[in-house]
């Protein structure tokens, strides 16, 4: 019984505006239509208590009828509270017609997404060679390293001249590195070669045990001097591992291009004068679900 509990609870809290399921559409079965409640004249059909509980067509209820009755019993509430509010005149005032209007485009938006997914759907192909490319990065080594940040070129070669001198790496890193492993002498622990930045893995697969580099190292973030402290094997995750992760980024990138497209098609001007208008297409409205 203990499961129920927190969803016994959301929907105890569930009085207000009934989103999109977030999966699919509802299930379209003939049921969908079937009062399952009247509340002053009005039907609460199926289909919107499916909706409610996000129950679709892939994904049957599973839930006891208790649940079931304790969602509509919500659904009531919400719908005595709309009654009211609709009497009282609040959807007239500009603020509720602009919050209606975007609710309407931003489920269109959605359904759109899942649209274009459902009508473009990755192939086995796209996640094999994503896994293939994800896993090559990864490489097949993690290595224990630690590190000095500084800003300038000189900063790093000075340093680099100290270490030759007999100087303790743990100690120039908590004097002069400004990354925020400082403090801890500049360990980075374990990492694959994935984690980090190009010419810093590169670094890192030339090194042997014990060294450190005798060139500093630029990446976006500045100078380093880096030390190999360790190298072990590591198994990449499988391909079944990895499925999800890699599915929901290529989506991702699917929706941003479809995104990408459809601005480049479309007449906009921005009438609006901000110290510095954005460009380019925003993020989706909502995360791509699953179609």
């Amino acid at each position: 019984m203990s499961h129920k509990k927190p969803l016994l609870r959301a929907l105890a809290l569930a009085i207000g505006v009934v989103a999109l399921a977030a999966c699919s559409h509802p299930a379209k079965t003939s049921s969908t239509n079937r009062p399952v409640a009247i509340v002053n004249g009005h039907a609460i059909r199926q289909g919107v208590l499916d909706t409610f509980l996000g129950v679709t067509k892939n994904a049957p209820s599973q839930l006891s009828p208790m649940i079931q009755n304790l969602a509509l019993q919500r659904l009531v509430d919400i719908q005595v509270l709309a009654q009211k509010g609709r009497q009282a005149g609040l959807l007239s005032s500009p603020r509720a017609r602009d919050s209606l209007f975007l609710q309407r485009q931003v489920l269109l938006a959605n359904l759109e997404i899942r649209h274009y997914l459902k009508t473009h759907p990755i192939t086995p192909a796209q996640l094999k060679s994503a896994y293939s490319k994800t896993v090559g990065r990864m490489g097949h080594h993690e290595y224990k390293a630690r590190h000095i940040l500084v800003k300038t070129r000189a900063q790093a070669q000075a340093i680099i001249v100290d270490l030759e001198h007999g100087q303790h790496f743990s100690t120039l890193a908590k004097k002069f590195s400004e990354d925020t492993t400082a403090a801890d002498g500049g360990e980075l622990g374990w990492v694959s070669a994935s984690q980090e930045t190009p010419p810093f893995a590169a670094a890192l697969r030339k090194l042997k045990v014990g060294q450190y580099t005798r060139v500093p190292v630029k990446t976006q973030f500045g100078w380093h001097v880096i030390e190999l402290q360790g190298k072990r094997p590591i198994t990449p995750p499988s391909f079944k591992q990895m499925h999800t992760r890699l599915l929901n980024v290529l989506r991702n990138k699917e929706v941003t291009d479809f995104i990408t497209r459809l601005r480049s098609q479309a007449k906009v001007k921005i009438l609006l004068k901000p110290s510095a208008a954005p460009t380019g297409p925003a993020s989706p409205p909502a995360a791509p679900a699953k179609p």
